[in-house]
This record gives structure tokens, C-alpha cells and sequence, in this order.
């Protein structure tokens, strides 16, 4: 009997915790799709910072003489700045991207100079 309480918790539980993770993936997988969407379309000009670590957006955008398409991710990122909410940015990053800490620090660094 206590067995199948316990299953009655834990069942569900996990359940929820499978779609929040497959969620996150999936909008991962929607990022990337629109990244190699543009690569293909010739427009390697916007390729950001996380696929070249070289460069920051910012720097990207001012080595080309046309400013660079930003993605729907680095809209969000820029106006959870502009609220004074840059470590939930940095979360945010993390979560789309699976950056490192410090990657995603860097990255929102640059997008706030």
C-alpha cells in the first residue's frame, strides 16, 4: 500500500520534470534551427559570439558595415538588461544555449555595452 502512495508521488513528479527539461530543449533546438537557417541564407555576418568566441556582438556589428540581424533570444536578453534584471538574463542564456557561467556572463557583458 505504501509503495503505490509513493508511486503516486513520485510518478508525476518526474513526469513534470521531463516536460520542463524536453521544453527547454526544444527551445533550444528552435535557436539553433533559426542559426543554421541564416548561416545558410549567406548571412554569416550574424553569426554571434557563441559559435565564434572571438568576437562580441557588439564587435561583430562594427566590424560590418551593416548591423547584423539580432535573434529573438538577444531581444530578450536585451530588455531583461534594460529592466535591471541581468543575472535572469544570464539564466535565460544558460537555459536556451547550455553555456558555461561564464560564457553566458561574457555574452550578456557584451550585449549591456
Amino acid at each position: 500500500m505504501e509503495m503505490n502512495t509513493l508511486v503516486s508521488i513520485v510518478l508525476p513528479l518526474l513526469i513534470f520534470v521531463l516536460l520542463v527539461r524536453v521544453t527547454s530543449l526544444q527551445r533550444q533546438l528552435n535557436e539553433l534551427k533559426r542559426d543554421v537557417e541564416r548561416l545558410e541564407n549567406g548571412s554569416t555576418d550574424s553569426v554571434r559570439s557563441d559559435f565564434n568566441y572571438t568576437l562580441s556582438p557588439k564587435e561583430a556589428s562594427l566590424s560590418h558595415t551593416s548591423q547584423p540581424a539580432q535573434t529573438d533570444l538577444d531581444q530578450e536578453l536585451l530588455t531583461l538588461i534594460q529592466q535591471g534584471k541581468k543575472i535572469m538574463a544570464i539564466k535565460r542564456l544558460r537555459e536556451a544555449r547550455g553555456l558555461s557561467l561564464k560564457e553566458a556572463k561574457d555574452y550578456v557583458d557584451s550585449l549591456d555595452r
